[in-house]
C-alpha cells in the first residue's frame, strides 16, 4: 500500500491529541494495509492492533517524530487512563440512544463492527451482556482515526464531549442492558 500523507497527518495529529490533552499514553501500532496488518515501517506482517515499539509514552515530542515514521494504528493500554467494553455494532449503538447512556456519556469509538466504549478503569463487567467484551491491564485497543478492516475507527461520542473524562462503567453496562431488552421486543407498526 502506497502511503497517505494525509491519513499520516490525521494519525499522527490524534496521537498527540490523545496524549497532549487527554494525558493517555500512546503506542505506534500495527498497519492496515487493505489486505494484512505489517509494522508499518517494515513490510513485515504483524497481528491486529499489535504494538510496534514497546513503550507507550506520553510524551507529545515522541509521539510527534513516531508517527512521521509510517501512519501506525493509534493504539492505548488499557487497566489506568481507561478500559474499554466492546461491544457488537448494533447493541452499541442502541445503547447510545438510552435514557442512562445520555444522563452519563461515555467517549465511544465507532468500527465496522464493534462500538468500544472508554469508561473508568477497574470495575468487573457483569456477566449478563450478550456479546460484550471488556479489555482491561495488559491489553491495547485501538482509537480513531486508526483504519481497520472494513474501514476506519471513528468517534461516535468523541471525547471531547466529556471533557475527556471517561464514562461510568455502570452507567454504560446499563444503557447495554436496556439496549438489548429493547432490541429482544417486536417492532410494531
Amino acid at each position: 500500500m502506497t502511503p497517505n500523507p494525509a491519513l499520516r497527518t490525521r494519525l499522527q495529529q490524534a496521537a498527540c491529541d490523545y496524549t497532549h490533552l487527554a494525558g493517555w499514553q500512546i503506542v505506534p501500532g500495527s498497519v492496515w494495509t487493505g489486505s494484512e496488518y505489517t509494522r508499518g515501517h517494515t513490510d513485515r506482517a504483524a497481528g491486529e492492533f499489535e504494538p510496534v515499539f514497546p513503550r507507550p509514552t506520553r510524551d507529545v515530542r515522541r509521539v510527534h517524530s513516531l508517527w512521521k515514521i509510517a501512519p501506525y494504528s493509534v493504539l492505548a493500554p488499557t487497566g489506568t487512563a481507561f478500559d474499554v467494553i466492546s461491544v457488537p455494532l448494533v447493541l452499541g449503538v442502541a445503547a447510545t440512544r438510552t435514557g442512562p447512556f445520555r444522563r452519563s456519556l461515555a467517549p465511544a469509538s465507532l468500527s465496522p463492527d464493534r462500538v468500544r466504549f472508554l469508561v473508568l478503569p477497574g470495575f468487573p463487567l457483569a456477566p449478563d451482556l450478550p456479546g460484550a467484551e471488556l479489555c482491561t491491564a495488559g491489553e491495547f485497543v485501538p482509537l480513531p482515526p486508526s483504519p481497520v478492516r472494513g474501514g476506519a475507527l471513528t468517534w461516535w461520542v468523541s471525547p471531547i464531549a466529556t471533557d475527556w473524562v471517561p464514562g461510568d462503567p455502570l452507567a454504560v453496562q446499563a444503557a447495554l442492558r436496556q439496549a438489548a431488552a429493547d432490541l429482544r421486543q417486536p417492532c410494531s407498526y
